[in-house]
């Protein structure tokens, strides 16, 4: 009977509501997603708009059917409804935690976050069924609902039904009575970190503004005209929409040693309604990004483990590269188990790296693992040939946050390295498996930054291994090496992105950046056969 007498009586309440007080429901009832499979799609709901899901699965339904979004996915998942209308005065909706991780979930209106929804996490909250309680919207004519996972990482899958929404009745509120305080702007590798302490009043705010530039030039807002979440400041500009009671945000993937401005404006209402506090002066702040650079980095989106070195010590199995279970995201896997646990040891090395050229040296990556077996190992060394049995050589070990299990995706945290100098450092995983054991371990985003000392910016040819002309470029470069032999040549961005790859056994090679974006670049030349790598830097304009 899925749902049939549910529908019916909800199909009437709706009739009811929209003729007497502008009230809109959806229960799903045409969501068709797969069972065990995250998919994406489309529905009719009962609105009769088309609204979409990405990235949701249906076996862990509230009332059959209803959509389960997917935790770590890509791109992360969300449903979205289509255009409603007779705005929207209160939201609320029942949901459920899917699995052991622990819900994170925002509620967004015309693309700006209105509510967030959490859960305690662990099994025993999977059978529980929560309700979001009435999340106050205020937002007028037609709009948009999207339900979409906090963080694209670390948010657990979550079940959403019963949406329930009124009309834009209550009349709108005004705006809020002061400002927070305690603004504050604390600058780390890549990222600026904002704090503020919420404001007071007779009427608090709904949510803040923060508008970014890369001037001190912050004009206020405009009431009636909200300004949705724009948290990328490649083009020097960016705004950040967080709810009362967060007291935080972040901006990231930011260009090193560079200064940013920041205002915070609180607000009430949404759509049309929303109301800016721009009276008197509003809170700002600044801060200036350390200059930090990637020393190394590989996020295996190549399919290549590219200059980073593989050795197997012990048995038949060997890292490789995963593409199929996260789709569009390929990661580096390491299994000892084929039919049977078979002892194992293998190593995944990064290049050489000279510490020498900076400070604060720091690792990040992000891990997965399940199966019982021996924990990854995670080790450092500046006496490691590149070449030989790691055994051989010298290898302290680092701690790190390292997954929990069943495959879920867990950030290492930042791991300093800066205790260990040399011109010659190394990284090391280590993998072990026996004949009774062999768990599964993933990686990806594996990333490690330093502060450039004052005078290591600029390298000579000599230094370099090669010589970068012209340098500032827009159109081409061109790559004249010192020695013979093959050359793998990758450009990377401030934030660790891989922008461009090549090969050659030339002495010369011409780089085509015309269609890249103005900005600081690292050319990365490694030799194969010595296993060496040379990094220069490139200004684009």
């Amino acid at each position: 009977m899925k749902k049939q007498l549910l529908s019916l009586f909800m199909l009437v309440m709706i009739f009811l509501a929209s003729s007497s007080f502008g009230q809109g429901l959806e229960n799903f009832n045409n969501y068709a997603g797969s069972s065990g499979t995250y998919t994406s799609g489309t529905f009719v709901g009962q609105d009769g708009s088309t609204w979409s899901y990405t990235q949701c699965r249906s076996d862990r339904a509230i009332v059959a059917p209803s959509p389960c979004l997917g935790k770590g996915r890509n791109p992360t998942a969300n449903v979205t409804s289509g255009l409603l209308l007779n705005g929207c005065g209160t939201l609320s909706f029942d949901y459920k935690q899917g699995f052991s991780s622990a819900v994170n979930l925002n509620v967004l209106v015309n693309d700006l976050v209105i509510g967030n929804v959490t859960s305690p996490g662990g099994t025993g909250d999977t059978a529980n069924v929560h309700n979001s309680g009435p999340i106050l919207v205020n937002a007028s004519g037609s709009f948009i609902l999207k339900f979409k996972q906090a963080d694209s990482l670390t948010s657990g899958q979550v079940t959403i039904d019963n949406v329930t929404w009124t009309a834009n009745s209550g009349g709108p509120l005004p705006e809020p009575t002061n400002y927070p305080t305690s603004f504050t702007a604390t600058p780390s590798p890549f990222m600026v970190g904002l704090t503020w302490v919420d404001a007071t009043g007779a009427q608090a705010p709904g949510a803040y503004l923060i508008l970014a530039s890369d001037q001190n030039n912050i004009t206020a807002p405009v009431d009636g005209t909200p300004i949705p979440t724009d948290a990328n400041l490649a083009d020097g500009h960016g705004a950040l929409n967080i709810l009362q009671g967060a007291q935080s945000g972040s901006f990231g993937s930011l260009p090193s040693n560079k200064t940013f401005y920041f205002k915070i404006f609180p607000y009430t209402n949404s759509g049309s309604l929303i109301n800016y506090k721009t009276d008197g002066t509003a809170p700002s702040a600044s801060a200036l990004t350390p200059p930090t650079v990637i020393i190394d980095s590989i996020h295996f989106t190549n399919k290549t483990f590219s200059n980073w070195i593989l050795k197997n010590v012990t048995g038949p199995q060997v890292w490789s590269i995963d593409s199929i279970h996260l789709a569009g995201n390929p990661f580096s896997s390491m299994s000892g188990y084929s039919g049977s646990a078979i002892v194992n040891e293998d190593w995944l090395i990064s290049p050489s790296m000279n510490f020498n050229n900076y400070n604060n040296e720091a690792l990040s990556f992000v891990s997965a693992y399940k199966y019982t077996g021996s924990p990854l190992e995670l080790f450092i060394s500046k006496d490691y040939d590149g070449v030989g049995n790691p055994g051989d050589y010298t290898w302290t070990p680092l701690s790190a946050n390292w997954s929990a299990g069943n495959f879920v995706w867990t950030p290492s945290g930042s791991i300093n390295l800066s205790a260990t100098n040399g011109a010659s450092v190394y990284i090391g995983f280590k993998y072990t498996s026996d004949a009774t054991a062999a768990s599964t371990w993933e990686l990806d985003d594996i990333v490690i930054t330093g502060d450039l000392l004052i005078g290591m910016n600029e390298k000579t040819a000599n230094e370099a291994g090669f010589s970068v002309t012209p340098n500032p470029a827009s159109d081409k470069c061109n790559l004249k090496f010192n020695s013979t032999g093959n050359k793998e040549i990758r450009m990377i961005s401030v934030i660790g992105n891989s922008v461009l790859e090549a090969t050659t056994n030339q002495m010369s090679y011409s780089l085509d950046i015309h269609s890249l974006s103005p900005g600081i670049y690292f050319i990365q030349v490694t030799m194969p056969e010595s296993k060496s790598t040379q990094v220069s830097k490139l200004i684009v304009q």
